[in-house]
């Protein structure tokens, strides 16, 4: 037990620098994830230091893509970071082995990860250390980045010393972290990047026998785009990637917002703003200019004797003559047998055809099918229908031409996020409207959720539905109405019970002369609101006990009528 509060219960997993457990926290009643310290730090001032910084870090942000940080503190030597416990599987988990993520999920996870890096560095956190192990995916699909273990607070006028010990897991260092120079938030989208590239291809960029091979990789060599070994990566998504590996920070994405906007264009089937690679065999080689340029020592200027002068003409006039001969007789060769013009084959129209209809059309004709171009989504179309073709029909080409089709898409399918209960309604809103749902707000009274937040949702949430879906959340409008009871001629007590039990409140008013049909003493004479009046929860009901009997009124004999 931590702190008196805290009861740790199994190990979860380990890292360089502490143990992470599932554990309980006894006073609210829910599950945590605890941090602590390894021991052999925990002796250590710096590590001390930068293990608070973890949680000063983690503390300041707020975001459904951001594991939350409750508590933290030391028992007996012990240092603990208390975190939200979330029951997932990293991004590691799935990519072991060398496995793949269909590209479409890949940006999908990745655009999560921007969301969780675009609050992080608005609050001034980079977290230097992005990496699938530190990307955690439930079973409905959403994504928590955690562990900011080596974080940095940018507006800290108090920095860690800089060292010559590389922070960071050494596949996904960026090439500033590698060579220990100052890093900004571009260095978080360069580790993005690496992920996203592994989770397409099956292995990162980069791999050595040793950490430092593979941080010297990231400095010095261009990585193989990943299209190269997934030929389901799309020349947008290759751009991308290829964007965010850029080595010097400047031809990065500059924000993790510019960063998603680019994915985001790639689900909805648009150009990227990335630029575009060159084909593999028009790429431009970059010279490395660190190479100085050899200055060789002066030769001896030696006279040239004249009979090698002639000997050296007379051999190039022969090969002329050998070169002039050659082509005279290729000529004519050529003029008596003149070589057929290539086939040409005219491209038949395959819009409106399915994909597998309009494949076999093009290679029956001798063309070759390029990957197809997919869109998000297309409500005038059939999944899988070409929408058009690149070259057009009807088009004379040459066989072996490459032809592009543009394909109907199905819509995806979009998680509906988990925790939007509680959460103010225009944050919900904002939030699924970015995923793509139709939100429609509907109010709602509730007895325990805050006026303006959402009290539930329809689908519920953590359920998969259709891109552009529409959903509906239930806005809270506070308390809803009861009928007020009677509880006249009852004791205070029996009347309070009463209250208490449909929410309301009570409160004395004052004495009043007794009800004649409750004439005993102490009973309640009259309430406000009356009656089974509509009153909302938690009204205060005002109530009269009886006090002293009044005298019993003088009845005065009537007056004789008026002589008219």
């Amino acid at each position: 037990m931590l702190a008196g509060r805290y009861r740790i219960e199994e190990e979860l997993g380990r890292g360089g620098m502490a143990k992470v457990f599932k554990g309980t926290d006894t006073v609210l009643g829910r599950e945590v994830a605890i941090k602590i310290l390894a021991p052999q730090f925990a002796e250590d001032p710096s590590f001390v230091d930068r293990f608070r910084r973890e949680a000063q870090a983690a503390a300041r942000l707020n975001h459904p893509n951001l594991v939350g940080v409750y508590d933290t503190g030391s028992d007996d030597g012990m240092h603990f970071i208390v975190m939200e416990y979330v029951d997932a599987k990293t991004l590691a988990d799935y990519l072991a082995g060398g496995s793949r993520i269909m590209p479409e999920r890949a940006v999908e996870l990745a655009e999560a990860v921007c969301d969780a890096l675009a609050v992080a560095h608005a609050q001034g956190v980079i977290h230097r250390d992005i990496k699938p192990g530190n990307v955690m995916v439930t079973r409905a699909g959403e994504v928590k980045v955690t562990d900011f273990g080596i974080a940095r607070i940018t507006s800290s006028a108090d920095t860690l010393a800089q060292t010559a010990a590389v922070l960071g897991t050494a596949a996904y260092l960026s090439p500033e972290q590698a060579q220990g120079l100052q890093v900004d938030v571009r260095s978080d989208l360069y580790s993005l990047g690496v992920v996203l590239y592994e989770m397409v291809a099956g292995r990162p960029p980069f791999t050595g026998d040793s950490a430092f091979a593979v941080a010297s990789q990231h400095v010095h060599e261009q990585p193989i785009p990943p299209s190269k070994l997934n030929p389901d990566v799309t020349p947008a998504l290759d751009a991308v990637i290829m964007r965010a590996l850029a080595k010097n920070p400047v031809n990065r994405y500059a924000s993790a917002q510019e960063f998603r906007a680019d994915l985001e264009r790639i689900r909805a089937g648009l150009p990227v703003e990335a630029t575009p690679l060159l084909p593999s065999d028009a790429t431009t080689q970059v010279i490395d200019r660190s190479r100085q340029t050899a200055v060789l020592p002066a030769q001896p200027v030696v006279p040239p004797r004249r009979g090698r002068a002639w000997t050296t003409i007379a051999i190039a006039l022969l090969v002329l003559a050998a070169l002039g001969g050659g082509l005279f007789l290729l000529a004519s060769a050529l003029l008596k047998n003149p070589t057929p013009a290539a086939s040409k084959v005219t491209v038949p129209n395959v819009v409106g055809d399915t994909l597998k209809v309009a494949t076999d059309k093009l290679t029956a004709e001798g063309l070759k099918v390029a990957q197809p171009i997919r869109r998000q989504e297309d409500p005038t179309g059939t999944p899988g229908t070409v929408l058009s073709q690149d070259p057009p029909a009807e088009t004379p080409v040459a066989k072996g031409t490459l032809v592009t089709l543009t394909v109907v898409k199905g819509p995806g399918t979009v998680s509906i996020p988990l925790g939007l209960t509680g959460q103010p309604a225009d944050q919900v809103e904002a939030q699924l409207t970015k995923l793509g749902l139709v939100v429609t707000p509907t109010p709602e009274s509730s007895d325990t959720v805050p006026v303006g937040s959402v009290t539930r949702t329809d689908p519920t949430e953590g359920t998969s539905v259709t891109f552009g879906s529409p959903i509906t959340i239930f806005v809270s409008t506070g308390p809803g109405t009861v009928t007020v009871p009677d509880v006249t001629c009852l004791s205070y007590g029996q009347a309070k019970k009463i209250l208490a039990d449909k929410n309301l409140g009570i409160a004395i008013a004052g004495e009043l002369p007794p009800n004649p049909l409750c004439p005993n003493g102490n009973k309640v004479v009259q309430q406000d609101p009356a009656a089974n009046a509509p009153a909302s929860q938690e009204t205060v009901v005002q109530v009269w006990l009886a006090g002293a009997a009044s005298p019993s009124p003088t009845v005065s004999p009537s007056p004789s009528p008026s002589p008219t």
